[in-house]
């Protein structure tokens, strides 16, 4: 019977350090966006980055992320600025999230900003 507790030794540590990035996440999340509302420029990154902490943990939420990416240059463009300076362990994260029109090589004609500016 001792023998049933010890098949799964690192299941149970690994829920607990998912639901705490998850809620990390949730929290940079959360406070970047009230703090998009201050005269400093630290609300959107710290939503980004709070969000890169979310899908790391969620695989659930990498599909919006590569969406959102593919979507929108700006975001894009942060999400590699941060991925730059973040730890190794969201190498794998950004590399599944990369736009799929960067992973096949091929330019893909991406929606008109709202400006009507082509990037």
């Amino acid at each position: 019977m001792a023998s049933n507790a010890g098949e799964q030794p690192h299941g149970g540590k690994a829920l607990i350090s998912r639901a705490l990035a998850s809620l990390v996440g949730a929290v940079l999340f959360l406070y970047g966006a009230v703090a998009a509302a201050s005269p400093l420029p630290l609300g959107v990154p710290l939503m980004v980055f709070g969000f890169l902490i979310f899908a790391g943990a969620n695989p659930a939420a990498r599909p919006l992320l590569r969406r959102m990416r593919r979507r929108w240059r700006w975001f894009d463009a942060l999400v590699r600025q941060i991925g730059k300076r973040s730890p190794d362990r969201f190498d794998t994260l950004l590399s599944e999230t990369e736009p799929e029109a960067e992973e096949n090589g091929a330019k893909t004609a991406r929606p008109p900003s709202p400006n009507g500016n082509q990037p």
